[in-house]
């Protein structure tokens, strides 16, 4: 298992960056904290700038990645766009400001080149961020799951409607549908969001969607090998 370099930024409302960087372990989710060059010593961001407010983000590794996030309190309170180095152009906003409370931190999933981890990450109408993820083996019908419950998408956002998404995988020619579908419990598609390769494509929330949620919808795609 080789270790990397991520890094990335964070952009405040008041002009403040957050500059982030850590040696990481591939396929190991792990904390990102700041990044020494640029701060007395490796803090969780919630330490190091307790009340700002974050507007934008990216975080960026050598190899794969997918997907990064603020933990706080237990929960995903805000997810951060990602890329491949070299691949995103900007520092995409968040889905919405989020204010930094002590104690926060940066997770993320770092990956090699090879590996199938396909994440969905969302944001709701009613201000809730959650990250779906799945491992695909072979030619099958591959479940995301909730990263933090394991739920489904049904029993995880029951009642709500994402209105932000944006999806994850390296499988390209492998997904043999338009992304990742949310189906709903008679197995009707009421909603996709493609599955970017961050290697090529950095994957940002640029669309607004409106997808219903409901007890025992799924979130799925089909893989050929």
């Amino acid at each position: 298992m080789a270790t990397n370099t991520v890094v990335g930024n964070l952009v405040c409302s008041d002009g403040t960056n957050i500059p982030l960087k850590a040696e990481i372990a591939e396929d190991t989710e792990s904390d990102l904290s700041t990044d020494t060059a640029y701060s007395i010593a490796a803090q969780n961001i919630g330490d190091y700038a307790p009340g700002k407010v974050l507007v934008a983000g990216s975080v960026q590794a050598d190899n794969g990645i997918s997907y990064a996030y603020v933990l706080s309190q237990g929960l995903i309170a805000a997810i951060i766009p990602v890329s491949v180095k070299g691949v995103s152009q900007e520092v995409p906003m968040l889905c919405a400001p989020y204010q930094l409370k002590a104690g926060d931190k940066v997770r993320v999933l770092t990956l090699d080149a090879t590996s199938r981890n396909a994440a969905v990450c969302v944001y709701t109408a009613q201000g809730v961020s959650r990250i779906f993820v799945a491992t695909p083996a072979g030619a099958a019908t591959q479940n995301m799951l909730d990263l933090q419950t394991q739920n489904a998408i049904g029993d995880t956002l029951q009642n709500q409607t994402i209105v932000k998404a944006f999806g994850s995988s390296i499988d390209g020619s492998k997904i043999e549908t338009m992304g990742a579908y949310v189906v709903d419990a008679l197995g009707n598609v009421v909603g996709a969001v493609p599955l970017s390769d961050p290697a090529d494509n950095a994957p940002i929330f640029s669309m607004s969607y409106n997808i219903p949620v409901a007890l025992n919808f799924k979130c799925q795609f089909l893989t050929n090998a």
